[in-house]
């Protein structure tokens, strides 16, 4: 068990101030805990496998909205921390334009472990107006790599900056906190023989019978996940177990997922594909790759014994992605899912 703390802090606009502790849990990665100052609320969404969100604003009047999300990056695209701030221009490109500042000009943030930018921006358009609710003048927004996994993204939105709600925003965001979970799950293989995965509150068994696969041990620290890999040619299998209330269908599931941020841009999905694969229903497609090639994909569901089964298969190669699609098919049919 390991903490990950996210610990930004702007150099302007930062203020102490008497906060209360919540946590949250996060199912399958952990815990998320903040520092929530006096007077403020917090609202969280309800976590996926990918993302968990939430705002905070003071009680006293919506002054400031900050807004958070702690994104799991796919295990096939990680972000390198000399790409955060690439990735954060990105993300503001389209407001320069609009800004009173023009130019993309970032501050490093100060991180416990990790690292990250923060870039504050002003609407032209808003500036000498009153104030409006729910259309702030300025932006502050920053991206942070946390591990080789966990991503942060955080908006801070607000019309003066010599509020002291501006500093309280600022002191939530240097308290967040994430804890990872010790494992609840039960992986096992013997020699030769399948991969097997459950956990103890499921009534189902995964077996995965590549025997090219080799169990991936950061996914040990998971309580309802397993990563199974191969290099060459490259081949990621992950997999979740869910409580079978949580699955509202392929459509809808796949709705969420194509709104992440790890899917936006250039990196949005192509080639989508809904299929049916034996008892698996399948949405499959690909995304570019940075610098040229495709990365592959197909998303599993499948509900048996009052559990949710969610598989994630990966490829990057030299290969057509026709062929690698094939190619994580095959091993999709190779997955058994048996009752206990």
């Amino acid at each position: 068990m390991r903490f990950l703390v996210t610990a930004l802090v702007l150099v302007i606009g930062f203020a102490p101030a008497a906060v209360h502790a919540e946590a949250f849990d996060w199912p399958g990665y952990g815990t998320v805990s903040v520092g929530v100052p006096t007077g403020w609320s917090l609202r969280t969404k309800s976590p996926d496998k990918v993302q968990f969100y939430f705002i905070a604003e003071p009680q006293a009047g919506r002054v400031v909205s900050a807004q958070f999300s702690l994104i799991i990056l796919p295990p096939e695209r990680p972000l390198r921390v000399e790409q955060v701030k690439g990735r954060l221009e990105d993300s503001t490109r389209q407001f320069l334009d609009r800004s009173v500042e023009k130019v993309f000009d970032p501050k490093p943030l100060t991180l416990s472990r990790g690292s990250g930018w923060v870039v504050e921006l002003t609407d032209a358009s808003l500036l000498g107006k009153p104030a409006e609710p729910g259309n702030y003048k300025i932006t502050r927004s920053a991206l942070a790599l946390l591990d080789d996994q966990v991503m942060l993204i955080a908006t801070i939105l607000f019309d003066d900056p010599s509020l002291p709600e501006v500093g309280s925003a600022m002191s939530l965001l240097s308290s967040l906190r994430f804890e990872r979970g010790t494992t609840d799950g039960q992986a096992s293989s013997t020699s030769g023989g399948p991969y097997i995965f459950t956990v103890p509150q499921s009534r189902v068994v995964v077996k995965v019978s590549d025997s090219s696969l080799r169990l991936d041990e950061a996914s040990s620290a998971e309580r309802n996940y397993f990563k199974l890999a191969r290099s060459d040619p490259q081949l990621i299998l992950s997999g979740w177990l869910e409580p079978a209330s949580s699955y509202k269908g392929l459509k809808e599931f796949w709705q969420a997922e194509s709104r992440s941020p790890a899917y936006a841009g250039a990196l949005a999905p192509t080639r989508v594909e809904m299929l049916q694969n034996g008892p698996w229903e399948v949405i499959a497609f690909d995304v570019a790759v940075p610098g040229g090639g495709t990365s592959v994909h197909v998303r599993a569901e499948r509900v048996q014994a009052g559990t949710w089964i969610d598989l994630h298969l990966s490829t990057t190669s030299a290969r057509s992605p026709a062929e690698s699609r094939a190619e994580l098919l095959a091993t999709l049919g190779q997955v058994q899912v048996v009752d206990k």
